[in-house]
């Protein structure tokens, strides 16, 4: 049988790369916050989609009339979901070596086509996680520099009053209290620190005192339940570590929120969604994608004369969109 992409056809190829990017994006927090959503599409809304709260309605007498109601204006925005992809050669020393065995050369595609994905889901991870930061994303990559600012609130990133890294003098309890009071202006859920910011918690005199009942004879630092606790009491949300680790576009292991951000999030559902439009490539006929499974990535095994062989390519549109900006903030802790 001749070496084509029919080993694998570019059908087959994209259900194993969606597979792949949506098991690898679902290991990350993140993906609760900004759950993947196939869209039909090449734009997205983003930013207050809604207005405020609507003022109550108002009792009427019987046969009268009902009074309009109002829809103020949210401001809406609208973005291209910009392009990703990658690609891995199978080489014609590849071909030539896995010539007349099929089924280990339909696994070669599929083994790129897994691979890519998941290094697209990777950056679609740091981005995500990014958003939740800064309320914007910035793409400054491969002649590409842009920022999309997702129109939080500039007061949602903030700064600790005293570096949380001075643990004798520092009150991280009251930076919080007052982020919720004066900035948030809306109940903490969830606090993801570091497990450096956790430490920092841990051996603080604010919080020694508070879980030990008293100001003096203080121990090196008390448990992290223990410190959990306390902020509870306060109200101010369920403190957990966030110990992630991807790899960037250098190949480094890094967490995709650096060790001094504090992230603050609502107790629980979506903030956004992360948009997947269509490739370029699902609308070709040849490809053989169905019209229905157009919205998601593309991939298939792309011929390649110079030198003979094939590409898989892995190729989607695809951004983290916050579509509630200010139910997100950020504490600069140290």
């Amino acid at each position: 049988m001749p070496f084509t992409q029919d080993f694998r056809t570019p059908a087959q190829l994209t259900a194993a790369a969606r597979a792949a990017f949506r098991e690898f994006f679902e290991r990350y927090t993140v993906a609760g916050l900004l759950p993947i959503e196939p869209v039909y599409d090449l734009e997205f809304t983003y930013g207050a989609v809604e207005g405020p709260d609507p003022a109550a309605a108002v009792y009427r007498a019987f046969n009268t009339p009902s009074l309009p109601g109002e829809i103020p204006a949210g401001e809406v925005k609208v973005g291209k979901i910009p392009p990703i992809s990658q690609n891995h050669p199978v080489d014609e020393y590849t071909k030539l070596k896995l010539f007349g065995q099929n089924d280990a050369i339909g696994a070669a595609f599929e083994q790129r086509a897994i691979r890519s994905a998941r290094a697209v889901a990777a950056r679609v991870v740091l981005g995500a996680y990014e958003a939740l930061v800064s309320g914007s994303i910035t793409i400054n990559e491969n002649g590409q520099n842009y920022s999309i600012a997702y129109g939080r609130k500039s007061g949602l990133s903030a700064n600790a009053s005293t570096a949380w890294s001075t643990v004798a003098s520092a009150d991280p309890i009251a930076d919080l209290e007052n982020f919720r009071n004066n900035i948030y202006k809306r109940p903490i859920g969830r606090v993801l620190v570091s497990n450096q910011v956790a430490t920092y918690l841990q051996q603080n005199t604010q919080v020694k005192q508070q879980v030990l009942g008293r100001g003096s004879d203080l121990t090196n630092r008390v448990s992290w339940e223990d410190v959990r606790a306390v902020f509870r009491d306060w109200r101010l949300g369920e403190l957990e570590v966030m110990d992630e680790l991807v790899r960037n576009q250098s190949g480094s292991e890094v967490s995709p929120v650096a060790d001094d951000k504090v992230l603050i999030l609502p107790a629980g559902g979506a903030v956004g969604t992360t948009k997947v439009g269509i490739a370029a490539e699902s609308i070709n006929q040849e490809n053989g994608i169905a019209e229905s499974e157009r919205p998601g990535l593309f991939a298939g095994a792309m011929h390649s004369s110079d030198p003979e062989g094939y590409k898989v390519l892995v190729s989607g549109i695809v951004i983290p969109a916050l579509t509630e900006p200010d139910a997100t903030g950020c504490i600069d802790a140290y």
